[in-house]
């Protein structure tokens, strides 16, 4: 997985060290949510110190918040508006509080993530729609959507791949003939 320089320097910027900054990126990108077990498994390191000084760094100087939860341990939440713009993504719904199937979803998705690191990741709208509509030649009518309305009356704008899910591909895989893609929408 790639992180450009830029966005680790970003959050450099705010005291973390390079491993923190991508550990962070990864969250603020994919999840909003993470724990210290997954942070240690990002770094390769045991339980100890480390980990103890991350989640103090990052709660003490508000960036995120923790609570307990049952079974789970302690969950952290990446909140701070500051620290999502460094990086571009000031518009995602990460840092708004969220249900606890909620957290868990995005939980057990940034677990794979952190597992399935060697895969591109398309990780914005606009990266998933260049993907599948220049790259594949897929229409964009087909393609996830959800209409929202705007302010003004009949104003609406269309969001692809709301659901915010890791989409990814092997960039060592040749892509299949767009005949053999196939896609299934369903309305609620």
């Amino acid at each position: 997985m790639k992180i450009l320089p830029i966005f680790t320097e970003a959050l450099r910027h705010f005291g973390y060290t390079e491993e923190e900054a991508r550990f962070l990126y990864l969250v603020a990108t994919h999840s909003g949510y993470f724990t210290c077990q997954q942070f240690l498994k990002f770094i390769q390191a045991k339980p100890g110190k480390r980990s103890m000084a991350f989640a103090r760094k990052v709660t003490e100087k508000k960036h995120a918040s923790s609570k307990e939860y049952l079974r789970n341990g302690r969950v952290y939440h990446l909140f701070s508006r500051n620290l999502y713009e460094a990086i571009g993504r000031d518009n995602v719904r990460f840092r708004r509080q969220h249900s606890t199937e909620y957290i868990r979803t995005r939980l057990i998705a940034f677990d794979f993530i952190l597992r399935n690191h060697d895969y591109t990741y398309l990780e914005s709208e606009e990266q998933k729609l260049r993907y599948f509509c220049d790259q594949l030649g897929i229409e964009k009518k087909i393609l996830p959507a959800k209409r929202y309305s705007g302010a003004i009356k009949d104003n609406f704008t269309d969001r692809y791949f709301v659901d915010k899910f890791p989409m990814f591909y092997n960039p060592k895989a040749s892509p299949p003939p767009c005949g053999d893609i196939q896609f299934h929408r369903s309305r609620l």
